[in-house]
């Protein structure tokens, strides 16, 4: 079991990722936004990819850290339901943000990729 203080760092470590991971969708909203004079890169849509991997470990964590807590004060652990909802939302905004730059960058217009009809795999004949 964890100390208080450790308890503590971990959860200021969920509050700055969180914030930063804001900062990033809105720079990534603007790069949405500048996609059709300029679709994203291999490099910025791996940056992405990678943002969502890590947004998915620090949920994982998250979930840990307050079922830890919960341990300790069932109170204390649901008042942080708030900070879990806040990390939910900045992943489905950066998947969001995802869709609509790989569509730009694939050429398939967004909501389109799901119209598309289905072709069978090279070789699966």
């Amino acid at each position: 079991m964890s100390s208080n203080e450790e308890i503590a760092q971990r959860l200021t470590h969920f509050g700055a990722n969180i914030q930063r991971w804001r900062d990033e969708a809105a720079r990534l909203t603007l790069l949405a936004t500048q996609s059709r004079q300029r679709p994203a890169g291999l490099s910025e849509l791996t940056a992405l990819e990678e943002t969502a991997g890590a947004i998915y470990a620090d949920i994982s964590s998250f979930k840990s850290t307050v079922d830890e807590i919960a341990e300790k004060s069932p109170a204390a652990a649901a008042e942080l339901a708030a900070a879990s909802d806040a990390l939910h939302l900045v992943l489905l905004e950066i998947t969001e943000l995802g869709v609509r730059l790989y569509s730009v960058h694939s050429g398939i217009p967004h909501g389109e990729a799901a119209k598309a009809p289905m072709t069978e795999p090279a070789g699966d004949a």
